[in-house]
């Protein structure tokens, strides 16, 4: 299929010599729009290097051009005539080409919004609107308005200009398949300017993405209708207007989508806003002719034949609730499908529906007696957003779970399996694993047409496709989910019935609901179900009850809201030993709820920490997810999750990480950059786990500040294989990605016959000033009553500031005291604060990252960005030895790759547990001459440094920091002797 330039130009000036020679013809009305796409359009991008008559790619699921037939409802099409994709993503859409006939011209308003409205639907940059005599690129990134269409023109050829090499080029350089597979759709995107003057004006409509857009409609849908609801139904709590407004949102969305993809032929959302141009709906509740009888009887019409939760009677079906405002309900139907909307459901990809609703529920209607709001979710608010995650992370989960699980396997095979998201959100992870059943279900009974004819599947022009009723059993067998938000499940019913309706038809559901005789959508309350999936039912037995609350009997939460579930028994079929491969989930993904334990109702961490053995004080609850999801896979499953990337480090998680490495096997590590979540930075790590042994972790670590829309090898910073049994003797269990061979075994070298520094010395944090459970009024804090900025009495002390700490010196920068005595929140013992010690400033800097550990002999008070070290009273440590090992560069390369995240420079620590685990050689005073030299070079350096804070010439300034530089070097010759390291060793240090 490749296509060099210089035959497709070669070819297309065939074309161009055709279409001139007989002009005439090609301009007559007579000559249709089907005719110059067989004549000349196909030709052209056959040219250009892409299958468009399906003579290779033959298989129907795996064509990279799909041409549509025309089809024209209501005068308006309702599909591109050719839509481009590039293989194996065949859903993702590249770019569109509307056709139109030679005879009409191009530059025409309708034309252009038509084209730019299946480009931003779909989120492609660019589109084609092109008769063969012109070729028109379309912008499509921003909210197409039928007013401003022809604005949308980037730039014009006339077909003469496809002679013409020079212009040629910039069509075959952007569209060829060549080109497309280094995403030249992608950078012609980004090099366009941004619109200025009257362009700009023009296109207020503005530079708002699909789901930017229509997560902004939704809102102001939201908004306007629950305040209507409100005013006509003033006893209508928050709870029920949310559910009222959802489940009004959900059904238009649905219908919408049935009219958009032409399974449902009646118009109806057209109906609810203008006058009926059909017999009107039976008359009934609400007033006949109104918008919203004529909703309410179609929903009960539509239930008839679809069933699912979309359509079942709720809260909005019952007499107890009056009809919001007809004007209200009529604009907001008008919006949604008056000729000229932007909006197009066949185009827009389910994935970003999904990604819309799951931002769209992070939002409840709040009603008090006077006013509605719409306010963020408090977990939401928290968390500082939604983190929805991005459909290429989505992807790269379940190709390494599910996609890896199913694939060599038959359907009989896979109707085994079972898969979940236990926090599912609005479906996201579970519509794409729906998406790659019905995909590998769809090649396998192409490749095997014998058990496909037995299995049901139907045949369409030649070629096997997946009934109804096969993807609703694929449905049913395989998708669990769980979420703790009622709107939340709705929602991913609501997805998962549009992406098993995606490719159906008016004629094919048509013909399933008269074929058997049932309605058209399962019931999935069995399947995802609402519920806590943290939480089991024992939480309900009194030994839960906590001693404070809101009187006798109160056990501490709300039983409604906090929904305790056994998955035993709500899925009993997944869970039992004997059935599939030996009771529970084959695969589990998602992105788990990032929530801090601090901010979660004391009873339910109580039951963590009786229930979830990686469950900490400074924890986040992904983490009890995490586990949770562990406990729920069956003898052969895996899992993939998306979580921050402390897993990796931090102390709080080393249990969780001990459950991982006991008992499972790490597949995948992926350390992405921190902008993944739009919006929201956040250092994020996937994460594929398995019950089956693997050789090595395949581990990808990208650049921090950079930006990926697809994880691959090509783009990383990094792959490294590791092996996890390493991991094991660390005394943290950290999952190290960082460290290779060498610098694991210099670790250990490091390690190995050495006294843990917590024998050698004492340790102290910096003081507590202020503590309320000490007595410590809110005004006594808030008015830092123990700080000042002069000496009032002899109880005030001068008080440290972090940068007061210099590696090897401490001087107090005379900006606070602190009043020292009992009275402060924790005080330490003096003894910290008045000998000879070393003192280290928490935060690490520098690059590379370097402790800063100094020496004092003054009295001098610090509170916690400083902790104190005094080496104990019977030990022949002398203090210089151990500071000069702490600011060596051998003991900073050891803390960076033992305890730090290293892609990260800004706000490392130094932990005081960890610093009492620096491994410290056994030497004494009396042992070694080196152990005198590195006095003797500490006391130069100390010199040095004092005289460098009193130096006023730069030149002296120089001259000092040059001497404490060559001084610094001679410490770190003298303690890679002191470790015995050799020069192959040092050269690791120092990143050699």
């Amino acid at each position: 299929m490749s296509s060099s330039f210089d035959s497709a130009y070669q070819t297309i000036a065939e074309l161009v010599n055709d279409f001139k020679t007989n002009e005439q013809h090609y301009l007559n009305p007579t000559y249709s729009e089907a005719d110059v796409r067989n004549d000349f359009i196909n030709k052209f991008f056959i040219a250009l290097g892409w299958d468009v008559r399906h003579d290779i790619q033959k298989n129907p699921y795996e064509q990279e051009v799909r041409v549509e037939k025309p089809v024209l409802i209501a005068k308006a099409q309702k599909r591109a005539d050719y839509s481009f994709s590039i293989a194996p993503n065949f859903r993702t859409v590249k770019f569109f080409v509307e056709a139109k006939k030679p005879a009409h011209a191009l530059e025409n308003k309708d034309y252009y919004f038509q084209t730019a409205r299946y480009g931003w639907n779909a989120s492609t940059p660019v589109a084609v609107l092109t008769d063969f005599e012109e070729f028109h690129i379309i912008d499509c990134r921003f909210r197409p308005n039928i007013n401003d269409a022809l604005n949308y023109k980037l730039e014009k050829f006339l077909y003469t200009d496809y002679t013409d090499k020079e212009k040629f080029a910039k069509i075959y350089y952007l569209f060829s398949r060549e080109a497309v597979v280094d995403n030249s759709i992608e950078k012609y995107a980004e090099s366009l300017p941004k619109p200025r003057g009257k362009k700009a004006k023009g296109l207020k409509a503005v530079a708002q993405t699909i789901d930017e857009s229509f997560l902004e409609e939704l809102d102001e849908i939201r908004n306007n209708l629950a305040k209507s609801f409100k005013k006509n139904n003033t006893h209508l709590s928050s709870e029920e207007l949310t559910e009222a407004t959802q489940r009004t949102i959900d059904r238009l969305v649905f219908i919408k989508f049935l009219e958009d993809k032409l399974i449902e032929p009646e118009h109806y959302v057209s109906q609810f806003s203008n006058p009926p141009s059909l017999p009107p709906f039976n008359k009934g509740r609400g007033g006949a002719g109104s918008a919203w009888e004529k909703f309410i009887r179609a929903s009960r019409t539509l239930d008839a034949k679809y069933n699912g939760v979309v359509f079942k009677k709720s809260l909005i079906d019952t007499r107890n609730i009056i009809e919001p405002d007809d004007k209200t309900f009529s604009a907001i139907c008008e919006e949604l499908s008056h000729e000229n909307t932007p909006y197009n459901f066949d185009a827009i990809p389910i994935h970003i529906l999904g990604s819309i609703y799951e931002r769209f529920l992070g939002k409840v209607v709040n009603a008090t007696d006077k006013r509605v709001t719409i306010e963020e979710k408090p977990e939401v608010r928290k968390a500082g957003g939604v983190y929805y995650t991005p459909q290429y992370i989505v992807n790269y989960i379940v190709d390494n779970t599910i996609g890896n699980l199913i694939e060599g396997k038959t359907p009989k095979e896979i109707a085994k399996m079972r898969f979940a998201d236990i926090a599912c959100g609005s479906g996201s992870f579970l519509i794409t694993v729906f998406e790659r059943l019905l995909d590998y279900h769809k090649r396998w009974y192409v490749n095997n047409p014998e058990q496909a004819k037995k299995d049901g599947c139907i045949l369409i022009e030649g070629s096997y496709h997946l009934s109804l009723k096969q993807k609703t059993k694929i449905l049913l067998n395989n998708i669990y989910g769980v979420d703790i938000d009622q709107q939340a499940v709705e929602v991913t019913q609501l997805s998962l019935y549009l992406k098993l309706l995606e490719d159906e038809t008016t004629a094919t559901a048509n013909d399933s609901w008269v074929m058997f005789k049932e309605q058209l959508l399962p019931d999935l309350n069995k399947n995802i179900v609402c519920g806590n999936s943290l939480i089991g039912t024992d939480i309900l037995n009194p030994s839960f009850a906590l001693p404070f609350g809101k009187g006798e009997g109160w056990v501490g939460f709300d039983e409604l809201k906090l929904k305790p579930m056994d998955f035993e028994t709500v899925f009993p079929e997944v869970m039992n030993p004997s059935t599939g491969s030996g009771g529970g989930f084959d695969a589990i993904v998602g992105n788990p709820p990032w929530i801090d334990i601090k901010g979660i109702n004391p009873v339910e961490v109580k039951y963590y920490f009786e229930n979830f053995n990686s469950t900490s004080n400074r924890m986040n609850i992904y983490a009890t997810f995490f586990e949770k999801a562990l406990k729920l896979l069956s003898k052969v499953g895996c899992l993939g999750y998306i979580v921050p990337n402390s897993i990796l480090y931090q102390s709080s998680y080393k249990e969780l990480r001990r459950i991982i490495l006991d008992e499972l096997y790490v597949k995948n590590i992926i350390r992405l950059p921190d902008n993944v979540f739009k919006n929201v930075k956040a250092e994020s790590v996937v994460l594929i786990i398995s019950q089956s042994e693997t050789k090595f972790i395949e581990c990808l670590i990208y650049d921090r500040k950079g930006s990926i829309d697809i994880i691959e090898n090509k783009s990383v910073k990094e792959i490294k294989k590791l092996n996890q049994n390493k991991w094991k003797s660390h005394e943290l269990l950290t999952f190290d990605i960082f460290s290779n061979e060498d610098i694991i075994n210099l670790i250990a070298k490091i390690e190995k016959d050495k006294i843990p520094l917590e024998e050698i010395c004492d340790f102290s944090l910096g003081i507590t000033p202020y503590d309320k459970y000490r007595g410590h009024s809110k005004k006594l804090i808030e008015d830092r009553e123990f700080h000042s900025t002069v000496k009032k009495n002899k109880s005030f002390k001068e008080l440290l500031a972090g940068g007061d700490v210099e590696r090897y010196f401490v001087e107090w920068g005379g900006k606070e005291y602190l009043s020292y005595g009992d009275w402060l929140g924790a005080p330490r013992e003096i003894r910290f604060f008045t000998l000879p010690r070393i003192l280290v400033r928490q935060i690490v800097s520098g690059n590379p990252l370097r402790i800063y550990a100094g020496y004092t002999q003054e009295e001098l008070y610090n509170t916690q960005t400083i902790f104190n070290i005094l080496v104990k009273h019977n030990s022949n440590f002398n203090t210089k030895i151990i500071l000069a090992i702490m600011n060596s560069s051998l003991i900073n390369f050891y803390h960076a790759y033992k305890y730090l995240d290293l892609s990260k420079n800004l706000f490392q620590k130094i932990l005081i547990q960890n610093c009492k685990k620096f491994p410290i050689p056994k030497v004494e005073l009396n042992n070694e001459g080196a152990v005198v030299s590195i006095i003797e070079v500490v006391d130069q350096i100390l010199a040095a440094k004092k005289q460098l804070q009193q130096a006023t010439t730069e030149g002296d300034k120089n001259y000092l920091n040059r001497k404490c530089e060559i001084l610094d070097k001679q410490i770190d010759e003298l303690v890679y002797n002191l470790y015995g390291l050799t020069e192959e060793e040092i050269k690791i240090v120092e990143g050699k």
